[in-house]
Formats: C-alpha cells, sequence, structure tokens
C-alpha cells in the first residue's frame, strides 16, 4: 500500500533498562538528545510521545507514539546507523510499525478541560480481512457510542491500516487508538462498549492494551 499523508509510528518493546528512571535517562540520552530530535524534526518528525502499560502488556514494556510527515523522511531517519545503536541501547527487543490513516474511517478528537492533563491510551491491534468491512464495523460501534465515550473523557478515536514496506507482503492489519484524560472513565466505557461486535472485524485474535502516560520529565515533542 501506497501513502500519501502523514503516516503514525509505532514503537513498542521490551527496555533494557533496570528501572523507569534508568529508562527515562537512556531515552533521553537517545532518543531524547537535541541533535537526534532536530534531525528527525527536520526530516518530519511532528510529534514524540512516551507511554508506559496500564494493563495487557509487561510491566519493562515501553511505547513510543511519532507522527511523521511522510513514510521517507521516517526511512531515512532510521536508516541511520547511530540512531539504530540508539534504539538498541534502550531495548532488548522492540516492534517499529508504520501506519496510515484508514481511508472512510471515523476519526474525531476533542480538547481536554483545563487542568485534565492525565492521558491514557487505549489501543487494540489485529489481522484483517477487509479494511472495508473492518472499517465498517469500528464505524458502528464508534458512532454509537462517541456522546457516551465522551461524557466518560474521550479525547480521541483514531484507526489505522498497517503499512508494509515495498515487498512485504505480511497480512493487513489495523490498529485503533483512544485517547482519555480518566482512567476511571475510560474503564467504564471499554466495560459497556460492543468488544464483540468490535471483535468481528478481525481475522484473528487482537491485542488490546491499555497505556499511561509516563511519569517525569521524558524528551517529547
Amino acid at each position: 500500500m501506497i501513502s500519501t499523508g502523514n503516516v503514525f509510528l509505532t514503537v513498542r518493546g521490551v527496555t533494557s533498562a533496570e528501572t523507569l528512571e534508568h529508562a527515562r535517562t537512556l531515552h533521553n540520552q537517545t532518543a531524547g538528545n537535541p541533535q537526534g530530535v532536530a534531525a528527525a524534526q527536520t526530516l518530519g518528525d511532528f510529534s514524540h510521545n512516551v507511554f508506559i502499560p496500564l494493563d495487557g502488556a509487561k510491566s519493562n514494556e515501553l511505547l513510543f507514539h511519532d507522527v511523521w510527515q511522510s513514510p521517507e523522511g521516517l526511512m531515512k531517519f532510521f536508516s541511520n546507523p547511530d540512531v539504530q545503536k540508539s534504539g538498541g541501547a534502550l531495548f532488548k527487543n522492540r516492534d517499529a510499525t508504520v501506519w496510515m490513516p484508514a481511508t472512510g474511517a471515523l476519526s474525531y478528537g476533542f480538547p481536554a478541560p483545563a487542568r485534565r492533563t492525565e492521558r491514557y491510551v487505549g489501543m487494540v491491534r489485529g489481522p484483517i480481512a477487509s479494511p472495508e468491512k473492518a472499517i465498517e464495523i469500528f464505524n458502528k460501534v464508534h458512532a454509537e457510542a462517541m456522546g457516551q465515550a465522551r461524557r466518560h473523557s474521550q479525547m480521541s478515536h483514531q484507526l489505522y491500516i498497517k503499512l508494509n514496506p515495498p515487498g512485504d507482503n505480511s497480512p493487513l492489519e489495523l490498529l485503533g487508538v483512544d485517547v482519555w484524560y480518566d482512567k476511571n472513565g475510560m474503564t467504564e466505557m471499554y466495560k459497556a462498549l460492543d468488544m464483540k461486535t468490535l471483535g468481528a472485524a478481525f481475522s484473528g485474535p487482537a491485542d488490546p492494551t491499555i497505556w499511561q502516560s509516563a511519569p517525569g520529565e521524558w524528551v517529547e515533542w
């Protein structure tokens, strides 16, 4: 598949650090060093956010979310040996996946109320047989639940389709990403959401996880 707009990068992996504070230090020395940040931004990295597990992932995992202007700039940045070395210093193993916005998907974003600075991310990733059918299912469930979800603190909902590199014929995958500002509201809403219907969007087992913003002074932009 070819992307003609912004792409979304997720990097999820087990950190090599012994503690979260050590992971923060390593991150700020590698992914967050000023020269590296400047190089990434010059090549089109619009944003970088760091999350730690809340549910469904190992306690020593980290998750990065980046929005890039184009896959070309992203690939050029990560082809740099120094960047690859930095990633190896922070992670024991990691999965870096590039996603493009799902065409025709219901996506929305709302501002957070003043002073509500907490951020929680609910994600579900899994294989799909048909993007159109998967998107149709997600659109129906989330259109009906949008108002209720907003009252439970939802800030945004986005759907993505995996962008395979040229020559990579891996199965299609879908990624759903929700952002919330209240943990209890998020939990209550996920209990109320029609998960059985959403599950029908996938052609195999899906991987749901919940994350929260990493505490402390992480370099983000």
